[in-house]
């Protein structure tokens, strides 16, 4: 299992993932076996997922799909680059 420390510093970087898509997202870390990295869930409906690899690459997938898909597309190395992320100027 991944230290605490480790589970804290990934799930920081999925949490400002989350900020710069959703300011003040209610947010769940879940970390995933065999030290793959964390899950950051947004717990509210059609919220998504961002998993979180050990080198702090991530995948963000929507609420329609579920964990264990997101999760074998994760450990099937599908990442969404950082420039993904930047919010729309409204």
């Amino acid at each position: 299992m991944t230290d605490d420390a480790t589970i804290d510093r990934l799930t920081a970087v999925g949490t400002r993932y989350f900020g710069q898509l959703t300011p003040d997202a209610a947010l769940r870390p879940i970390p995933l076996d065999d030290d793959a990295g964390v899950c950051v869930v947004h717990t509210v409906r059609g919220g998504g997922m961002i998993y979180v690899a050990p080198d702090e690459s991530v995948l963000f997938v929507g609420s329609s799909m579920d964990f264990g898909a997101g999760l074998t597309e994760f450990l099937a190395g599908s990442r969404t680059p950082p420039e993904r992320f930047v919010r729309p100027p409204s």
